[in-house]
């Protein structure tokens, strides 16, 4: 029993000599202090951001050298390190971080300089400093050819659309959306950063809306409209449509009027009376982009101003009408009728 006690004693004091060796090796090990500096309190995307500072030995105020610096950005999920550096000769750092967003928004970016210590000196980090990539503002200008808004039936329109930073930078947008009328068209791109847009030939005594809306990462999103009023008489139907019969066969001429849009993309008609041998149903459409042409597929090309061409369908029956509907390339009705078929006799 008292060997055992002898024991308990000498791993006891065995212990206490070296829980005494370990104080004398920390406190051997020199204290450390450590700055962090950034250059300005906001930045934008894709900006190099340069990160200083000094490690110091707390009780000499002397530089520590050849020490590794973690620069780290807090997050989500815990602190991420995003830069790294090593201290010279006065205990200097330098290093950089190329700025970096998730989302297209001004984001707010909280960093902090830590040394880990090591076998010679004490871990130290600085405080929380927090700056912001800021979002550039986009600036968009719509204008109008002589900066009106009113025009005269039979007249087009020219839009001119321009992005720039408002500091005499012209920008590209990544996302270029614009409408006129409710419906989706493409700019003409003229330079970096400006487009134009013409309208068809304004027809109807009514107002159009012409809209754009832009987005780039590092750049506010930004969309604006502009509307114009056509004035004056109000033109005929834009479409004209006649139908001839002569034996199975029936000749359609379809002619646009001369001051309307060169957008009649698809041209529907159904006979009261009869039915076509061209297709499997009474209702059918056919393109207006060449003479004699007829098919069930979709139309690619426009009927121009003042223009005509002919389609020959073949139907069975007398037919006594054509119902006809002129669409545009978004389906938007431009005109309607129904048509009387004139019954040619052969000779």
């Amino acid at each position: 029993m008292k060997g055992i006690q002898y024991l308990a004693v000498a791993a006891g004091i065995l212990l206490l000599f070296s829980g005494v060796l370990v104080n004398a090796n920390a406190l051997r090990k020199q204290p450390t202090s450590i700055t962090l500096d950034i250059p300005s309190s906001a930045v934008r995307l894709d900006d190099t951001v340069t990160f200083t500072g000094t490690l110091t030995n707390s009780n000499t105020g002397e530089g520590v050298s050849e020490k590794a610096i973690i620069i780290y950005r807090e997050g989500p999920m815990g602190p991420v390190p995003i830069a790294e550096a090593f201290t010279g000769i006065d205990g200097g750092f330098s290093t950089t971080w190329t700025a970096t967003m998730d989302m297209n928004r001004d984001t707010p970016v909280t960093v902090w300089a830590q040394f880990d210590g090591d076998d010679t000196t004490l871990a130290s980090r600085t405080g929380k400093t927090t700056f912001r990539i800021a979002l550039i503002p986009i600036n968009l200008e719509i204008t109008t050819d002589g900066n009106k808004n009113r025009y005269f039936v039979g007249k087009t329109a020219l839009f001119s659309v321009a992005f720039h930073d408002g500091m005499g930078n012209f920008v590209d947008p990544d996302v270029i959306k614009a409408t006129y009328d409710g419906n989706f068209i493409s700019l003409n791109k003229v330079d970096v950063g400006r487009y134009t847009f013409e309208t068809p030939r304004l027809v109807k005594f009514e107002q159009h809306q012409f809209g754009v809306f832009v987005e780039k990462p590092g750049y506010t999103s930004v969309q604006k409209s502009l509307t114009i009023t056509a004035f004056g008489a109000v033109i005929a139907k834009p479409v004209k449509v006649t139908a001839s019969k002569v034996g199975d066969d029936i000749m359609i001429r379809v002619k646009n009027h001369p001051l309307s849009p060169g957008d009649v993309y698809t041209f529907k008609g159904e006979f009261l009376g009869a039915s076509p041998l061209d297709g499997s149903s009474n209702s059918w459409q056919f393109s207006v982009d060449s003479a004699n042409s007829f098919t069930f597929k979709s139309l690619e090309k426009s009927l121009p101003g003042g223009k005509f061409t002919s389609f020959k369908v073949k139907a069975d029956g007398a037919p006594t009408k054509l119902l006809w509907k002129a669409l545009d390339l978004h389906g938007k009705e431009l005109a309607s009728g129904a048509t009387m078929v004139r019954t040619i006799r052969s000779k």
